[in-house]
């Protein structure tokens, strides 16, 4: 064997282990790389001021809702793939209140928790997660499911504790709407989807300083749980590229510019 041919094998199987050693490390080829970042997912967005009034009735006619950025790019993120049914979302503001939208595709809808902070995430639900501060371990959920009950909590930090301790002590206010297209807990019909309003006031914030200013950047996820006899299990779904299948990762959160009313 002449000697090039020898440095050339070496050099090949040289390349293949470190190949092998990247890959066991957690890097990804770079087509798979890129292959991940194109599942469309929210990194950036505009929380809009509203124009006008918003009535909380589940129907989103007012011109606030048509010029409000709509969400539409809800991802499996940690999966890399689209999820099985779309969410278009809309988030606006005023002095008062932090108003949302969602409207859902749903062939099965399915919510049987009717209590105020019930774990209504056994349902299938819109979430709002928001984190004012980045540098600071303060963060919000708030849910809605598709039998209009709601699910409002406030977390001082990751570790002080979830569900069982902060859900007693919470009630902020939060009004919502719910419009169903088809029949609440019949997994034997067909549905069509539903859509959520609401609006939660600034006072739910006062812990993090309350209602923000024009240009103030708050971290966010838009979440789902969709169930259905047509799945394996439940899918859920994010606006934001989560890394893994945790929608309190408000590391991987997008963030949420407010834009004032006369910018």
């Amino acid at each position: 064997m002449s000697h090039f041919r020898q440095i050339t094998l070496i050099g090949v199987a040289a390349g293949a282990i470190g190949f092998m050693l990247l890959a066991y490390a957690g890097f990804e080829p770079a087509e798979e790389k890129k292959a991940a970042d194109e599942v469309p997912t929210v990194r950036a967005a505009e929380c809009r001021w509203a124009a006008g009034k918003i009535k909380i009735d589940g129907e989103t006619d007012e011109v606030a809702w048509d010029k409000a950025q709509e969400l539409s790019e809800f991802a499996v993120f940690w999966e890399k793939r689209k999820p099985k049914t779309a969410t278009k979302a809309k988030l606006a503001w005023d002095d008062n209140f932090l108003y949302f939208t969602a409207e859902m595709e749903d062939a099965d809808l399915y919510a049987d928790i009717t209590d105020h902070n019930g774990m209504i995430w056994q349902n299938d639900v819109f979430e709002i997660f928001l984190k004012p501060a980045k540098d600071k371990p303060a963060y919000y959920e708030f849910q809605v499911n598709a039998a209009n009950a709601q699910l409002e909590l406030f977390f001082p930090s990751r570790g002080a504790g979830g569900y069982q301790r902060f859900a007693p002590l919470t009630k902020f206010g939060m009004e919502s709407a719910v419009k169903i297209r088809g029949t609440l807990n019949n997994w034997k019909d067909k549905d069509e989807g539903w859509t959520v309003e609401g609006r939660i006031p600034w006072t739910a914030f006062k812990e993090t300083g309350g209602k923000p200013e024009p240009g103030d950047k708050w971290q966010f996820a838009l979440c789902r749980y969709d169930y259905s006899v047509a799945f394996e299990r439940v899918e859920t779904s994010s606006t934001a590229p989560l890394s893994v299948a945790d929608f309190h990762r408000y590391e991987d959160y997008g963030t949420l510019t407010y834009v004032g009313p006369k910018d």
